[in-house]
């Protein structure tokens, strides 16, 4: 009897189990890029990162995004090549395409405050830039530019994330330009450590200037506030050190997507670095000035 009852168990925590797949499985092929993907492994059998990047005409990074996702479906073999494992073969060929596209076609379901965020990360418009390479060094170049004149114009830049008054508006500017510099090349180590492979440095590099735009936007409320001469208002103060809170928690989220776009690394990992540069900064600022 007791054995029977364990048999009855295990047969509906495997039908739970399956029914948990299809539902992620149909979660994953919503996205247009994740399902293209799935296509061309279904029709193609494997095939390289570098054929599937040419192919959907994203980035490196975007590209690791999306197979970091789709690992329970999708495996790299031992010629280094990317197929369907055994679970996704057996997912795709007991669905009806009919099924697919059902699913397909349900809005993200997603919270709102949650798509909100991601929005507020700059992660979907890095990735819009990113796959367009045309786009990639203007974009970058111009706001690398805004920032090196906004620093220079309220003599106050960044080392690493954390703000500094100079006694001179040009030394400002150079540790901003310089900032930029030793940012691409904190997080270009930080996605090397973490993925331990190469690909997607030049999109990280074009997207660090991007991702600046948080304290872009306080250094332009520093640029307004003390043309008006507000800054000297107690009120206004109160409200510039609470708008730098803010901005450097953005900031951090900001960065860590940069590491999202342009290497495929997971949220939970990508802020990791962005908080460490975080403390590190702070250290800094209150050790050697």
């Amino acid at each position: 009897m007791w054995a029977r009852k364990d048999l009855g168990g295990s047969d509906q925590s495997t039908t739970l189990e399956v029914k948990d797949e299809k539902l992620l499985f149909y979660s994953l092929l919503r996205n247009p890029i994740r399902r293209e993907i799935i296509n061309l492994l279904r029709a193609n059998g494997e095939m390289a990162a570098t054929d599937l990047k040419r192919i959907l005409g994203i980035s490196v990074g975007t590209l690791y995004y999306h197979l970091e996702f789709m690992e329970p479906f999708i495996v790299k073999n031992s010629r280094r090549k990317y197929a369907l494992s055994e679970k996704g073969w057996r997912l795709v060929e007991s669905m009806r395409m009919s099924d697919v596209l059902a699913e397909a076609s349900v809005s993200d379901d997603a919270p709102l405050i949650s798509r909100f965020l991601t929005s507020l990360s700059l992660n979907p418009l890095l990735g819009k830039v990113l796959e367009t390479p045309s786009m990639m060094v203007p974009v970058a170049f111009l706001s690398g530019l805004v920032y090196v004149i906004l620093s220079w114009r309220v003599s106050n830049a960044q080392v690493l994330l954390h703000f500094r008054l100079f006694p001179v508006p040009e030394l400002a500017a150079l540790v901003a330009a310089l900032n930029i510099l030793a940012l691409i090349g904190v997080f270009t180590i930080a996605g090397l450590a973490i993925t331990r492979r190469k690909g997607g440095e030049a999109e990280l590099a074009a997207s660090v200037p991007l991702s600046l735009t948080p304290s872009n936007i306080f250094l332009g409320f520093l640029v307004l506030a003390s043309s008006i001469g507000f800054l000297e208002n107690q009120v206004i103060a109160s409200v510039a050190s609470a708008f730098y809170i803010v901005a450097h928690i953005w900031q951090l989220g900001s960065l860590a997507s940069v590491l999202v776009s342009s290497k495929g690394i997971s949220w939970p990992k990508a802020l990791i670095p962005a908080i460490l540069v975080s403390y590190l900064s702070l250290m800094l600022n209150q050790n050697l000035f």
